[in-house]
């Protein structure tokens, strides 16, 4: 190939002989670019079979996408942050500002910074268990799929080696000298290194040797480092500590409470159904047999924030044409936003008194998860009326697995005084068989007309969705024969006011 290039600008930067043309021929086993000006003709023959090498990394991908959930952490003890590595998350600004709160400087290690860690730790720690982070979940499922650079959670019983020592010093990425902690998923060995710099109190180094002596249980994410030959995974954490266990979590309640607790509550009801090691068993046992014919309302609790107007209503009624066989259907769907008023009382008595009850109410919500999200969430409820037991259970599963916003529910009874004041009292749908009814009072359609509201405008909007065959208004009657009462007092009232 012969090219004849000058130095220029514009047209000119490139010139070619009369007798000079570019010719690009042969066997391509892979993409060919030329870069720079091109005289002549390009002439480009691909051989061999395409590579097939891009289809199973994609299924592999999607597996591992589907594999990965939110995780959240309830902790006993925070005992490891590291903050210059926590940055690579997105979620890692609520961190840096509990960092700020707490007089840290983020870019010094934490020992000799005073009281400031232990305050760090207090505000961080309930943080963690209304996080967003997403991270593929280590277990026997997933060992054999995961790669450098992904971002995994952990929990297991682990023993500690080489336990970090004062001073506490850099990493020298030697894994006989630094200390890292160790378990097994399967047959395959997992190594928990971390740079002991970042440990946030000096019961944290403590912890880490009781851990050399016996195996203690750590939760945390970290991203994958190394994958070896062998099957060894060794993952750089980001965060660890201990989580909560159930004892723990009653006596934490027993310390804040300041009012009687109320009938029924149970340990089940302080169980950590964020730790892997603790969900299942204990959160079926509050399910009754499949296959039972009662009848069930239920609240399930949203995240306000993360939802668009509308779009509560939206999720609700998806899921629940999903799980209800069409010729069952015959429930009441209300949307409201929850307001709990904790004036007075403790945030942890609100939420005992919301879910506890003799005999137990059904339940995937715990004491000290509802306590969280009552003080880090502006949160939203919608009612479902009519469910049998068995599909207030898949109704749950569904919205646990489609809903980002959705956060867990309890059965509602009225005569508990929380569940009077707090939900919604009248429906604002109607599900029967394959039709949808927007369901509307006296007052709020009179509201409506006098506003000029488009009547048939929600009607449409449900229509387009295609979720039901039929859409259409209905009367609420017992709601709209006591604001005719209340207006009609009202209006005898005024009157007999004129006449005095």
């Amino acid at each position: 190939m012969a090219a004849a290039e000058q130095v220029g600008s514009g047209e000119a930067a490139f010139s070619k002989a009369s007798d000079v043309k570019n010719d690009l021929s042969g066997q391509v086993a892979g993409p060919a670019i030329q870069a720079g000006a091109i005289h002549g003709d390009v002439n480009i023959t691909m051989t061999g079979l395409p590579s097939v090498a891009e289809a199973p990394d994609q299924a592999l991908a999607e597996e591992l996408r589907k594999s990965s959930q939110i995780w959240r952490a309830r902790f006993s003890s925070v005992d490891l942050v590291n903050l210059p590595r926590m940055a690579m998350l997105a979620q890692s600004n609520a961190v840096a500002a509990a960092a700020r709160k707490a007089g840290l400087d983020s870019t010094r290690p934490f020992r000799g910074q005073g009281m400031a860690p232990g305050e760090f730790v207090r505000i961080v720690r309930p943080l963690f268990e209304t996080w967003d982070a997403e991270a593929v979940a280590l277990c026997e499922h997933t060992a054999d799929k995961v790669h450098r650079g992904l971002l995994v959670s952990f929990e297991s019983a682990m023993r500690c080696s080489n336990p970090p020592e004062v001073p506490l010093r850099e990493p020298t990425g030697v894994l006989t000298k630094d200390p890292h902690l160790v378990f097994s998923v399967g047959a395959r060995k997992v190594v928990i290194t971390f740079d002991p710099r970042w440990l946030t109190t000096s019961t944290a180094t403590t912890t880490l040797h009781d851990a050399a002596q016996e195996a203690l249980v750590f939760s945390g994410i970290g991203t994958v480092a190394s994958v070896s030959e062998g099957g060894q995974i060794r993952i750089s954490a980001l965060v660890f500590g201990q989580p909560e266990t159930m004892l723990q979590a009653q006596f934490e309640y027993v310390k804040k409470s300041v009012i009687p607790e109320p009938p029924g509550l149970a340990a089940a009801d302080f169980r950590n159904e964020l730790s892997s090691l603790e969900i299942s068993e204990p959160s079926r046992r509050q399910f009754r047999e499949r296959g039972t014919v009662g009848r069930k309302n239920i609240a399930l609790l949203f995240d306000e924030d993360k939802v668009l107007p509308g779009q509560i209503d939206q999720d609700v009624l998806t899921q629940v044409s999903r799980v209800v066989p069409e010729y069952r259907r015959d429930l009441g769907v209300a949307i409201a936003s929850l307001f709990f008023n904790d004036r007075g009382v403790a945030v942890v008595d609100l939420a005992a008194h919301f879910l506890a009850r003799e005999p137990a109410l059904w339940k995937s919500l715990t004491v000290p998860g509802l306590t969280a999200l009552i003080k880090t969430c502006n949160l939203a409820v919608a009612t479902v009326s009519g469910v049998s037991d068995e599909q207030a259970e898949d109704l749950h599963a569904a919205m646990h697995e489609t809903v980002d916003s959705y956060l867990g529910c309890v059965e509602v009874d009225r005569s508990l005084p929380l569940h009077e004041r707090l939900l919604p009292a009248h429906d604002d749908y109607h599900v029967a068989g394959a039709e949808l009814r927007l369901v509307y009072s006296a007052a709020r359609r009179a509201l409506d007309e006098a506003n000029g509201e488009d009547l048939e405008a929600p009607l449409d909007e449900w229509r387009q969705r295609g979720l039901f065959r039929t859409v259409k208004w209905e009367k609420d009657l017992e709601q709209s024969a006591v604001e005719e009462k209340e207006a009609a007092m009202i209006i005898e009232a005024w009157l007999n006011s004129q006449t005095e």
